[in-house]
C-alpha cells in the first residue's frame, strides 16, 4: 500500500467516524424532541394484539388501522360517535392462582368478548403524526452502481409495489425495493444483507435496524443523499447514541466497504 492509498484510507476511515457520531448526537436530540416524545407516549397507550385478535379484528373490519377500546380511546380525547359498531375481540379472564396472597401469579381461566374501535369510527383529538423517517431522494446514477454492486454480492435487486409503508425488505439474496423508496433505503437494505446473514449477526431486531440504519446514513451522506431522516428512523425503533456508538467498528467496516466499491 502507497503513502496516497494509506492517506486516503486514513482519511476516509475519520470522515466515517465523523458522520457516526454525528448521527448519534442527532438521534438522541430526535428522541428528545416534542414531536418524538408526543407520538411515543401516544403509542405506549396502544395494546399489542394477539396473532387470533388481530384475525378477529381483520375479519370484521379489513381496512382497520388503529384500534382501542372505548375508555382507551377517551383516554386520548377522542370519542366512539354515536352509532358505530364496536369490533369484537377476545380479553382473558385473569384471576390470582392464591387470592389470599398478594404475591400470587396470576392465571387464565378463560376468554371474554370485548370490543374495541378504529380510529375511523372515532372523532376528536388528532393524534400526533410519526416523525418523519422517510428519505425519498432518488438519485438514479447512484442505485445503479448500488444495484451493480449488490450484484457482485450474490444480491438480486427487484423494484416492486410494496403494500402499505414498506419502502424495502431484505430476504436473504433478494431485496424487495418500494418503487417510490428512496436511494437510501437501497443502502439499508443491501447493509441488512451484508451484516444479517450470517451467524454472528445481533439478535435484537433494534440492533440490526441501527447497524443497517447506520451504515445507511454514512454511505449517503458521504456521497451528497439530502434529506436523511436516519436519526428518526433510529429513534423509532428505540435505539440510543450508546447503541450506535458500541457497534461503530461493525458500521465503519461495511460502510468502507460500499463506499469503495462505489468510488472504484
Amino acid at each position: 500500500m502507497n503513502e496516497n492509498t494509506k492517506v486516503t484510507s486514513q482519511t476516509l476511515a475519520g470522515q466515517i467516524t465523523a458522520h457516526i457520531q454525528e448521527l448519534a448526537e442527532a438521534t438522541d436530540a430526535a428522541r428528545m424532541s416534542a414531536a418524538m416524545l408526543a407520538y411515543l407516549d401516544t403509542c405506549s397507550r396502544f395494546h399489542r394484539y394477539s396473532a387470533n385478535n388481530v384475525w378477529l379484528i381483520l375479519m370484521s373490519k379489513p381496512d382497520a388501522t388503529m384500534v382501542a377500546g372505548f375508555n382507551r380511546w377517551h383516554s386520548l380525547n377522542r370519542f366512539v360517535k354515536r352509532g358505530e359498531h364496536g369490533i369484537p375481540i377476545l380479553a382473558p379472564i385473569v384471576f390470582k392462582e392464591n387470592p389470599e396472597d398478594l404475591n400470587s401469579r396470576q392465571v387464565i381461566k378463560g376468554f371474554k368478548v370485548v370490543y374495541v374501535f378504529d380510529i375511523s369510527s372515532t372523532e376528536g383529538d388528532p393524534l400526533p403524526e410519526p416523525p418523519n423517517w422517510k428519505s425519498p431522494e432518488q438519485n438514479l446514477a447512484l442505485t445503479g452502481k448500488l444495484v451493480e454492486y449488490a450484484e457482485t454480492k450474490g444480491i438480486t435487486v427487484i423494484f416492486m409495489k410494496l403494500a402499505g409503508e414498506t419502502q424495502g425488505v431484505s430476504k436473504g439474496g433478494i431485496i424487495e425495493m418500494d418503487i417510490e423508496a428512496g436511494t437510501k433505503t437501497l443502502i439499508h437494505e443491501i447493509a441488512h444483507e451484508m451484516m444479517h446473514r450470517n451467524a454472528d449477526r445481533p439478535v435484537e431486531h433494534t440492533i440490526r435496524e441501527l447497524e443497517a440504519e447506520s451504515v445507511a446514513y454514512v454511505v449517503g451522506k458521504h456521497l451528497g443523499l439530502e434529506g436523511l431522516c436516519s436519526p428518526n428512523y433510529v429513534a423509532l425503533h428505540g435505539a440510543t447514541s450508546e447503541m450506535i456508538l458500541t457497534h461503530l467498528e461493525r458500521i465503519r467496516k461495511t460502510a468502507t466497504e460500499i463506499i469503495t466499491a462505489l468510488e472504484g
